[in-house]
């Protein structure tokens, strides 16, 4: 079990940002994947290797980033406890991503972050996967229309990959001030994942200045169930 915490003002991702007009290939590229590992892995072992962080937006909602620095894919859960200045519990939130590829980071919003508290505690729980993950086998291009941020996600491997889900972080300067996410289902081989995600926003809907973003892959796999 991996344990971070941290308090609503001052908790930033280290993540780096992307030129806001750059393309590119896959942000979570791997040198191999895949949920049907040959060495298996206790979930300890691989806890060893997962950092976490968060980041408040401007909308006031947590983001969670997770770096698996395991060299096989793995899933995770992810509970996060929310506490006022007396560390009285105000809220909490979960949620569970499937077949993260190795050596990649991962960034999800915590959809029931409360409207008022102090600081909070996050927990990742992980197991390695028994999906099939395709993160080495995507070729990821991103584009700032100025309207929205554009991404697409190609499969170039042979199979139907069931699930794509993608998030698109945006900084002011090292700040992280917004995130926005979307899913596909069943990708053909040679077929694209297409997602128009939007411009941030604060709590009042106003329109939220960013320099530059980050796109993640959160997830990319097919599921063995």
């Amino acid at each position: 079990l991996s344990l971070l915490t941290g308090c609503s003002n001052d908790a930033e991702s280290n993540s780096t940002g992307t030129n806001p007009n750059s393309t590119g290939t896959n942000p979570n590229s791997n040198e191999s994947s895949s949920g049907n590992q040959s060495e298996s892995y206790t979930s300890s072992e691989l806890e060893k290797h997962i950092t976490s962080s968060g980041a408040i937006t401007e909308r006031g909602k947590l983001v969670v980033f997770v770096k698996n620095d395991n060299d096989v894919a793995i899933d995770i859960e992810i509970e996060v406890e929310f506490y006022d200045a007396e560390n009285v519990i105000v809220g909490s939130d979960s949620g569970s991503l499937y077949a993260i590829g190795n050596n990649s980071e991962i960034a999800t919003e915590m959809w029931n972050t409360p409207e008022n508290f102090d600081n909070y505690k996050i927990y990742v729980d992980v197991e390695q996967t028994e999906e099939t993950s395709y993160y080495d086998q995507l070729e990821v291009t991103h584009n700032n229309n100025g309207e929205e941020i554009v991404v697409q996600v190609k499969n170039n491997s042979q199979d139907v990959i069931e699930y794509i889900n993608v998030s698109v972080v945006y900084y002011q300067g090292d700040k992280v001030v917004g995130i926005d996410d979307s899913s596909d289902s069943d990708i053909k081989s040679g077929r694209s994942a297409n997602f128009n995600l939007m411009f941030p926003y604060d709590k009042k809907y106003n329109d939220v200045n960013f320099d530059n973003y980050k796109v993640f892959v959160n997830e990319a796999c097919s599921y063995n169930w």
